[in-house]
């Protein structure tokens, strides 16, 4: 989803006159914490580190860490466009996850519908590090993966509340930037 909502948004600023080279040159501190906040995801999805017992036991506190290094991050820019939004959704998403027992709850019933009964069994088995099925039991369900993207998105997806405000977020930050407006704003209080 966010590939394409990156995608979009680029899309979108290029088309108002938006200039890419203004990515690059824009004052945002601190990218390793975004690409440390991805790799740590990246590799909570691995079968391979599934596959270890460890793996399971640290899971809950290395997924919700990745939240931490992101709302870091968007605290140490809360000057730049779209942050709140950023800040909003990271926020709304660690919630979720910390309210049951750091994993993501996901509608199971919704995922069969879009034709991914095996990823809700695979769910359901307790197999993944960062997911589970919403229960009778489940913490605040309606923040979990239970909104249904279809199109303009390529392929049907599940996504929660807090990933449709970090969509909102990215698409402000990169029309903010590429547009030119916040450019100046950000570059004087940064």
């Amino acid at each position: 989803m966010f590939i394409f909502v990156v995608a979009a948004s680029l899309a979108v600023a290029w088309l108002r006159g938006g200039r890419l080279e203004r990515l690059t040159d824009f004052p945002f501190r601190h990218v390793w914490l975004i690409f440390a906040a991805f790799t740590i995801q990246f590799f909570l999805h691995l079968p391979t580190v599934g596959a270890l017992p460890l793996a399971h036991k640290a899971a809950p506190y290395l997924y919700s860490s990745a939240y931490y290094l992101l709302l870091v991050c968007f605290a140490l820019n809360r000057r730049a466009p779209g942050v709140v939004w950023l800040a909003a959704g990271t926020l709304a998403n660690l919630t979720v996850i910390t309210a049951n027992g750091g994993k993501m709850p996901v509608d199971g019933e919704k995922l069969v519908a879009l034709g991914c009964a095996g990823v809700r069994d695979y769910f359901a088995a307790g197999s993944s590090l960062t997911h589970r099925l919403i229960t009778p039991e489940t913490r605040l369900p309606w923040l979990g993966d239970v909104l249904v993207g279809s199109p303009p998105f390529p392929n049907p997806t599940l996504f929660s509340a807090g990933d449709l405000l970090l969509a909102i977020g990215v698409f402000v930050l990169v029309q903010g930037i590429m547009v030119g407006r916040a450019l100046s704003t950000a570059g004087e209080t940064g």
